[in-house]
């Protein structure tokens, strides 16, 4: 018989051979730690949710910005851009939007009259060349440009004003403003009142002008102040007259003289120095008996129509020749909307402007 003693010895003798066959259950000792696993987790998180919002996103199209060149007094060709400012119409297709240059008799800077009338004017007389400069940069203190204009220009130039020598000599001296400081054939970059312009961009309350293409003149015969004054320039004085109190324009003494719009970077002019044409399409009442045309010409034009005094017709397009401003009607045809006769400006409807063109 085995005494409770021994029970308890073999008992114990048991359990330590049951846990010496029994498998081992160590603890891993913990993992050494990545210093950099804590920055990765961060980046790849910010990583991914950079990624979660780009592709939340729309895709967008970048908007390329073409720098202005700075200023260098060596000319140089400008490429013209192929279209110019075009101003939203309801009609389906656009029109481009012409400008009028001001007088000065529009300006606060000329207290509303001719330059000349001020006391501190110091050119001789009471008429000058009515100037206003184009600048190279959208900022009145960027400056001017000067345009070499030899060579094939001054043929142009020539051929503008039928190579009538007293009026070039006249156009092109060094004292009659376009070629003021530097002299033939350095062209200023300028304008005079009451001349067309049309524009490439409008930025900031300034104009980038629409000028001719300075790598080639064109053909004086198709390319003048009666087929395309927004391009070719009418020379205008402006006078004060001291007994009337007056402004008035007129041309030079030698008579009617022209020149290009070029210049051989892009120039710019404030819009507050322009009056736009009323927008197209509109409608205008006769004054008086108006003459529809077949053709926006002053003679060699049929006659196919005629609107009464108070009669009205919508306009839906301009055409500029010289000081003249036709206007096509929808039923067809152009009838004249400002021309100078022998009695003056001449408003045949309704459709006005402000700025008067230069003299006939």
């Amino acid at each position: 018989m085995t005494s409770p003693g021994q029970k308890l010895l073999i008992t114990f003798a048991s359990l330590l051979l049951i846990l010496a066959c029994a498998p081992s259950f160590a603890v891993p000792a913990p993992p050494t730690l990545d210093p950099h696993a804590i920055n990765l987790f961060i980046a790849q998180t910010a990583n991914a949710a950079s990624t979660q919002t780009m592709a939340a996103q729309p895709t967008l199209t970048p908007t390329v910005v073409t720098p202005t060149p700075r200023h260098t007094d060596t000319p140089e060709p400008t490429p013209t851009p192929p279209t110019v400012f075009l101003f939203e119409s309801p009609t389906p297709a656009a029109k481009v939007q012409y400008f009028r240059v001001k007088h000065d008799s529009q300006l606060a800077l000329y207290n509303y009259r001719s330059r000349t009338a001020a006391q501190d004017w110091g050119g001789v007389g009471l008429h000058t060349p009515e100037v206003f400069p184009l600048f190279i940069l959208p900022d009145p203190t960027s400056g001017t440009n000067r345009t070499r204009v030899d060579g094939a220009w001054e043929t142009y130039i020539n051929a503008l004003n039928n190579f009538d020598q007293d009026k070039l000599r006249y156009l092109k001296a060094d004292n009659t403003a376009l070629f003021n400081g530097a002299g033939f054939p350095q062209l200023e970059s300028l304008t005079m009142g009451g001349n067309v312009i049309t524009l490439y961009e409008i930025r900031d309350g300034w104009g980038r002008v629409r000028t001719l293409d300075y790598s080639s003149p064109p053909n004086a015969n198709s390319v003048n102040y009666f087929t395309q004054p927004d391009l070719v320039h009418k020379f205008v004085v402006v006078v004060w007259n001291k007994d009337t109190k007056s402004t008035y324009w007129t041309n030079p003494p030698k008579g009617d003289l022209y020149w290009p719009l070029v210049s051989s970077r892009p120039v710019w002019i404030p819009m507050n120095q322009l009056e736009g044409f009323p927008i197209l399409p509109m409608t205008v009442t006769a004054n008086t008996v108006v003459l529809i045309q077949s053709r926006p010409e002053k003679n060699d034009a049929q006659i196919i129509g005629q609107l009464s005094a108070g009669e009205t017709a919508r306009i839906m397009e301009y055409h500029l020749s010289g000081s003249s401003v036709w206007g096509r009607v929808a039923g067809g045809g152009w009838i004249v909307l400002f021309h100078y006769t022998s009695n003056g400006p001449e408003y045949p409807t309704s459709w006005k402007m402000e700025t008067l063109p230069p003299p006939p």
